[in-house]
């Protein structure tokens, strides 16, 4: 995996980057304070940082003022999401009751340039109560939009009941996607897909798998390879014969297609092409999206040789992908993944600390992390109860 960006796991701050357990237990301030103003998440729309880092800031007495100031400064093309990693973890620090973040952001909603942003956040995060006296001042904002985009959820579903301006922009944005070949039969949509019609592709997709497209793959244009390799993917165990086919074959145009099926419906048999999927997508320079799937189909058919290709993907920066590492260390080899559950009690990822928190071997310093992840009002509802199955209470 292409890591140039990140300083070594090794480090503190390597670790703190990618958001590992052993980052949070030897951290420091200004080690926090960095990874707030440069946010080192592979993708910043689904990889998690800010209960990690917020747990860090209040645990470490980090002044919650800085990231208030933090928030206001001008950052220019903000290449580094400055702006949006310090909003969710004033989020986060807010809905655990920081009286200064509960103060910053209802006042940044008011004059901040990025208040929409700021809105949804704690609209989605915090008590209808601490945010919902916002609309007078809210309003006279909206007028000034151009484009706006009204989600199906809060604020503005909640608005709605009482404003007529919204309610007209929240059911303006939810029509149905058009279906111009929806009367078609499924022979004339196949015919079409034959040609390159995308829309005939969508039709046939959305009237659920369809094994007939297992004998156009070699006929489909170029340009529809993606969308067909989704469509031939949700075919599930009767498309494995053709898959073994294709994933022979890496120049194949759909071999990453294949190999998401045989992760998901092949046997023991395929365990080499699940290894050489591993090989090649690990090959490819800056791509750090996809072994979530190998390490599914990993534990599903119990690969054990692709076990240390887990212990190194578990320092990955794409830390979505983590959860399903870890189930399937557990899953290949229960005796070693002690060190990992572990470690995954102080994560970044939810999914990892909720993991951890069922399966971790219990210990005195064990329950000690337990009663603090049951306890703690940063952290999610899921991590919370499987925290407290564990140890009992609340």
């Amino acid at each position: 995996m292409s890591e140039w960006y990140y300083d070594s796991p090794r480090t503190v701050a390597g670790a703190l980057q990618r958001g590992l357990g052993r980052g949070a237990v030897r951290a420091g301030p200004d080690d926090v304070f960095a990874c707030v103003r440069r946010d080192y998440r592979w993708n910043w729309s689904v990889d998690e940082r800010a209960v990690y880092l917020a747990r860090l800031v209040r645990d470490l007495r980090l002044p919650v003022g800085r990231l208030v100031d933090l928030l206001r400064e001008d950052h220019g093309e903000d290449d580094d999401n400055a702006f949006g990693n310090t909003r969710e973890v004033l989020t986060v620090l807010g809905r655990a009751g920081d009286p200064t973040a509960l103060d910053a952001l209802p006042a940044y909603v008011r004059d901040g340039p990025g208040w929409l942003d700021v809105l949804h956040d704690i609209a989605h995060d915090w008590p209808r109560e601490l945010w919902d006296d916002l609309l007078p001042l809210v309003a006279p904002r909206m007028a000034g939009v151009e484009d706006m985009i009204f989600w199906a959820g809060p604020p503005w579903t909640d608005w709605a009941e009482r404003d007529g301006w919204i309610a007209a922009r929240v059911a303006a944005s939810r029509p149905g996607p058009p279906r111009p070949v929806s009367d078609d039969t499924v022979e004339d949509l196949l015919a079409a897909v034959r040609t390159g019609d995308r829309a005939a592709l969508r039709e046939l997709d959305r009237r659920g798998p369809q094994p007939a497209l297992l004998d156009l793959a070699d006929a489909v244009p170029a340009d529809l390879h993606g969308s067909f390799g989704s469509a031939v993917c949700k075919i599930g165990a009767p498309a494995v014969p053709h898959a073994r086919t294709w994933a022979a074959r890496p120049e194949h145009p759909l071999f990453w297609s294949a190999c998401l099926i045989l992760a998901e419906h092949g046997d023991e048999s395929d365990g080499p092409a699940l290894l050489r999927a591993w090989a090649w997508l690990d090959g490819r320079d800056g791509m750090l999206c996809g072994f979530e799937d190998l390490a599914k189909g990993f534990a599903r058919i119990g690969v054990r040789a692709g076990l240390p290709k887990l212990r190194r993907a578990w320092c990955t920066p794409h830390t979505f992908e983590r959860a399903a590492y870890l189930r399937a260390l557990v899953a290949l080899d229960p005796g070693g993944a002690e060190r990992f559950l572990t470690e995954g009690l102080w994560d970044c990822e939810g999914d990892v600390r909720e993991f951890a928190a069922a399966h971790v071997p219990l210990s005195a310093v064990i329950r000690r992390r337990l009663d603090v992840l049951r306890d703690d009002p940063m952290e999610t509802p899921e991590v919370r109860a499987a925290a407290a199955a564990r140890i009992g209470g609340p």
